[in-house]
């Protein structure tokens, strides 16, 4: 059975995150209630590593969980990320908030494999898998 911590660590790369990404702000501006923690499971998809994931809380749960969101990080797959690369992680979990014109949340799907504003800024390898020049 997997064991999962809430952390600090990826809390405050989140908050850094949000500061610095314009459009981002709102979640601040409105006051999302995001948890972060770490898994010690090696999550995969169809072979593939997965980094995080981005869950919304069911309103039947907030009684019990005071959040609107739950970003965890799969720690034995993220493990060799460096520092801006998990600024980056953090970046993609954190578009998957979303909020519709009614005020409802949301999870966000991906434009693509990834959202098309990362493969932008930071390429389509920004987490070295995949990549042919990584060492």
């Amino acid at each position: 059975m997997a064991v999962v911590n809430k952390s600090a660590e990826y809390r405050d790369i989140a908050k850094h995150v949000i500061k610095t990404h314009a459009e981002l702000q709102w979640v601040r501006q409105a006051k999302v209630r995001i948890g972060y923690c770490v898994s010690d499971n090696e999550k995969t998809k169809a072979d593939q590593l997965i980094f995080a994931d981005c869950r919304k809380v069911p309103d039947l749960y907030k009684a019990f969980i005071p959040y609107d969101f739950i970003i965890c990080v799969y720690e034995p797959n993220a493990i060799l990320l460096d520092e801006k690369q998990k600024e980056i992680l953090m970046y993609h979990e954190l578009l998957h908030v979303g909020l519709d014109p009614s005020g409802k949340l949301y999870v966000v799907p991906h434009d693509v494999e990834d959202f098309n504003v990362i493969i932008e800024k930071y390429g389509l390898h920004w987490n070295g898998v995949g990549d042919p020049h990584a060492a």
